[in-house]
């Protein structure tokens, strides 16, 4: 036995020996670097990063300035030393075998003073920031720019600890009813803004371009939320927008160091989330970045049967070829399982409920089971080329690629006039395609003493759909808040064998070409004009049908207060294809009709005041839906095409930073929207799932310094208020007032969070034509660990 031990005992020194030893078989001591940066009033500077340039080492200086590096090799090594608005400085320094090097120290070119308020600015930029290359397809800043829009960046959703793309969603002002689904029909997540829906838009824009109609995704690659308010078809086209708007989801891009984060939640109803961010340069001369994100996300529903499976991975390489040309590319696999249950009206009788809540439904209750789901699998691919032609004139080339592969299994519960609900199961196989190409040409020039920004582009896209249905219309008719008999999966599965032909079979192949112009003008420093145009030609194969449109934008924005206040107008343009229908003046033919039409006309004022401690913007808008299909008063069997819809309101946001730390972030919206010149039962009605009032609000507090810095604590919530179920108005669907709080601890290599969703429990829908029911009160609990 002794021998053994001691056999083990030089077994584990030779492998100590040679685990640190070079490759002479010589031990090699390592040694360290480290030192103290200070301001120019000869203070600590705090929160400064400090990199070993060419390795992954960096770290940031505490409260009393220093910041180390230990077990470093001997050699050169370059220190770079830097902060947010401040340039860089450099320290070569030369590490001996086992030396311990402790440094200069390094001092900045700025006092205190001047490094707090670059602090303030800088931690009220993390919520205020609008820039944005993509609103107008090219850098623009918020108060140059006519049209309204929203960015909820990363650092917001990791303080409101956002698991899904739904509460992602929550902070933007003027979004109401998110729903959340797999969707096959085309809607994955589901939304309403400025009176339409937006089913088509909330997500399906990716870095600009686009990507599918079903557009379920996952916040973990998100380095913001851009939310583009209005029809702006001129410059996104019209297939994946909405009147009311589009949401422009904008991923995490790789960056010149070493670092990242391990993040696990962890709560109610059995959820357990791991994410991973973690980025490096593949080289020493940094020209090579990869940065990989990825999550898996299981957790049961908040009611007695169903369950969520998630997994994505998401990797982003960038290149930087030489100093004129940079490519990027990202990938992106999501896959989900998750139950699909939506709640609708079934008989067209009247019901003796008016409303959801006059109905009673117990929460609990699910009406499914574990096992009837449905599967999404989408992969998105994303490419860019960036060339600079010249230090006036840029191009960029463009390519977005998404296949959804959709394996659905529908449940909906319709709403019976004795308030009893019949089961309909369908069963939806399908295939989404998307491929986008775009070549965009930017120049910023001088014409005589007024700055000129142009765009010119060429566009082109592919839509393809496969999309089969077997439907059960009738499976069984269930009471409201009683457990229901379980749906028998094998019975399922056999009648839909059984089934000779699919009851609906949507096959599509819609290309799309588009070139389109805008001019942005300095008339004056302060005087801003911009036009734009785009010409788009649509083709779809299987409908056998073309169109051509016209879309044109024209704004103006005055800066009343330069670079501080800005008053804006505009003028926006969305439009639709309208495919072929029969009329009553030419019965025996397929007649063409004119694409459909919105205009707005929208004006407001756009703050940024303070040095960033104030920023916001209120506007009032119109928009007029001209030339929508519908059918003819006189032959009901033909359609013609008179109708029209008006949504008007005001919209407001607001992010404050009144003190050191605390952060207000407040979004209003109010609309009014009617079909006006449309069919009898529906004339003058206001359109499903859209409320009058929505707002939102976020308060948080985070200990700017001493001993509890990194403390704080965040609360506020979302309300809208009543809409109805159904175009006729017949059946509300009641508002609600949701309210969620979280507590935090902050700190440079690590951060502890706890969330609660829906403090009062309260029990509430968001609709999309169809309702559905929310989660009820929720707790998190978070853990990230940083490198």
């Amino acid at each position: 036995m002794k021998i053994r031990l001691n056999l083990l005992l030089c077994s584990c020194l030779l492998l100590l020996t040679h685990l640190f030893s070079d490759a002479y078989g010589q031990i090699r001591p390592k040694g360290s670097i480290s030192g103290i940066v200070k301001s120019s009033d000869n203070k600590p500077a705090e929160n400064i990063i400090v990199i070993l340039k060419g390795t992954h080492r960096g770290t940031v200086t505490d409260p009393e300035g220093h910041y180390a590096f230990d077990n470093l090799a001997a050699g050169d090594y370059m220190l770079e030393v830097s902060f947010a608005g401040l340039k860089p400085q450099q320290v070569q320094v030369t590490l001996r075998t086992g030396e311990d090097v402790i440094m200069a120290p390094v001092v900045l070119e700025e006092n205190t003073k001047k490094l707090q308020e670059v602090v303030v600015v800088g931690a009220v930029a993390k919520f205020a920031k609008k820039q944005s290359d993509d609103v107008a397809r090219m850098p623009l800043k918020n108060l140059e720019n006519p049209q309204v829009y929203t960015v909820v960046p990363k650092e917001l959703l990791q303080e409101q600890m956002a698991v899904d793309f739904r509460s992602a969603l929550a902070t933007a002002p003027g979004i109401s009813n998110v729903t959340l689904g797999v969707g096959s029909g085309g809607v994955g997540l589901g939304m309403r803004m400025r009176g339409f829906s937006g089913s088509n838009a909330a997500g399906a824009i990716r870095n600009g371009m686009s990507t599918n109609w079903v557009s379920m995704s996952d916040p973990v690659n998100l380095e913001s939320i851009e939310v583009i308010k209005g029809p702006s078809a001129t410059l996104f086209g019209s297939t994946l927008v909405t009147y009311g708007g589009l949401v422009n989801r904008v991923t995490k891009k790789p960056f010149d160091y070493f670092g990242g984060n391990i993040s696990y939640t962890t709560g109610s109803w059995g959820l357990s989330r791991a994410t991973i961010d973690i980025n490096t340069p593949l080289n020493a001369e940094k020209g090579m970045l990869l940065r990989v994100n990825a999550a898996v996300d299981v957790q049961r529903t908040f009611q007695d049967y169903g369950r969520n499976n998630t997994q994505v991975i998401a990797p982003a390489f960038t290149y930087k070829i030489n100093d004129r040309l940079t490519l990027d590319v990202d990938f992106e696999y999501f896959r989900t399982k998750r139950n699909s249950t939506y709640i609708g009206l079934g008989n067209p009788g009247p019901l003796k409920a008016k409303s959801l809540d006059d109905l009673n439904f117990d929460f609990n209750y699910s009406y499914t089971n574990n096992e009837l789901q449905s599967e999404a699998k989408t992969f998105n691919a994303f490419a860019k080329a960036t060339y600079r032609l010249s230090d006036q004139w840029v191009s960029q080339t463009l390519f977005s690629y998404a296949n959804t592969d959709n394996n659905t299994n529908y449940l909906f519960l319709l709403i019976n006039t004795d308030s009893t609900m019949q089961r309909r199961l369908m069963y939806i196989p399908s295939i989404f395609g998307v491929n986008h190409v775009q070549q965009n040409f930017t120049g910023d020039f001088h014409i005589g003493n007024m700055r000129n920004r142009l765009l010119v582009g060429l566009d082109y896209s592919q839509f393809t759909i496969t999309d089969n249905r077997w439907l059960i219309n009738f499976y069984d008719t269930v009471k409201i808040n009683r457990a229901p008999a379980f749906i028998n999966m094998e019975k399922y599965h056999q009648r839909i064998a059984n089934m000779p032909a699919p009851s609906t079979v949507a096959k599509k192949n819609q290309k799309t070409y588009s070139v389109y112009a805008s001019d942005v003008l300095n008339i004056t420093s302060r005087l801003i004009a911009m036009a734009s145009v785009r010409v788009d030609r649509f083709e779809s194969e299987y409908d056998d049908y073309q169109q051509t449109a016209v879309s044109p934008k024209f704004g103006l924005i005055y800066q009343i207060v330069k670079d501080k206040v800005s008053l804006f107008g505009n003028y926006m343009n969305g439009f639709s294809n309208v495919p072929p229908g029969t009329t009553a003046e030419k019965p025996q033919e397929k007649t063409s009709f004119k694409p459909e039409h919105a205009n707005q006309l929208e004006g407001g004022i756009k703050v940024e005041l303070l040095n960033g401690k104030l920023s916001g913007t209120a506007s009032y808008y119109n928009i007029k839906v001209k030339d929508k299909l519908r059918q003819d008063p006189n032959n009901p069997t033909y359609s013609i095409q008179d109708g029209t819809q008006e949504s008007k309101g005001f919209e407001a946001d607001l992010i404050a930073n009144p003190l050191k730390g605390l952060h207000i972030i407040f979004g209003y919206g109010y609309n009014e929207s009617r079909f006006t010149n449309a069919t009898a039962n529906i004339n003058g009605k206001r359109p499903a799932s859209t409320p009058a009032s929505v707002a939102n609000l976020w308060i948080s507090y985070t200990v700017p310094s001493g001993p509890m810095k990194g403390l704080g604590a965040g609360f506020g919530g979302n309300t809208q208020s009543d809409c109805f179920l159904n175009d006729t108005n017949t059946f509300t669907a009641n508002g609600f007032t949701k309210l969620d709080a979280t507590l935090y601890y902050d700190q440079p290599k690590y951060r502890l969070g706890l969330k609660l969703n829906n403090i009062t429990n309260q029990k509430y829908w968001t609709t999309d034509f169809w309702a559905n029911q929310q989660p009820t009160r929720h707790l998190l609990a978070n853990a990230v660990f940083k490198f």
